[in-house]
């Protein structure tokens, strides 16, 4: 459980480096299109679910009944849903999960990751419930596999 957890707090990080802005044209963008191969039938990518409503109070039960994975100072709640998103990055399928972390006051914060099944990860950061927090809103930035 403790590597599992190292893993997820790892991860977190690499991903915050994800907040850097790129002087390269594209690299700041959603997109992933890719130029089709001729007579190649093309639809558009699945649009992810959105994630389940945050009501207030949000407490680590309903975090964990959301199917949120959830940290509360170490114990860890969902973290089967970890390891279905970590095979699914490896296979290339899409997914998503929302990581519910809690502060030593017991407001939320939230990261959520969207994996587009190909080369992107869409990473949001959402510290609005913290009370102490800075609230900068939910700032979103992608992460690319070049």
């Amino acid at each position: 459980m403790i590597k599992q957890v190292l893993i997820l707090a790892a991860t977190l990080v690499l991903l915050s480096g994800c907040n850097e802005k790129s002087d390269r044209p594209g690299d700041n963008t959603t997109s992933s299109f890719t130029a089709p191969v001729p007579g190649e039938t093309v639809s558009p990518p699945a649009k992810p679910k959105a994630f389940p409503a945050v009501s207030d109070p949000y407490g680590a039960d309903q975090a964990a009944a959301n199917g949120d994975i959830v940290n509360v100072h170490g114990k860890m709640y969902n973290l089967d849903k970890w390891k279905l998103f970590l095979e699914n990055l490896d296979k290339g399928v899409p997914n998503q999960v929302r990581i519910t972390q809690y502060t030593i006051e017991g407001d939320p914060i939230f990261y959520e990751l969207v994996f587009d099944g190909a080369e992107a990860i869409t990473y949001t950061y959402d510290n609005s419930r913290d009370g102490f927090g800075s609230d900068a809103g939910r700032p979103s930035t992608v992460c690319r596999g070049d």
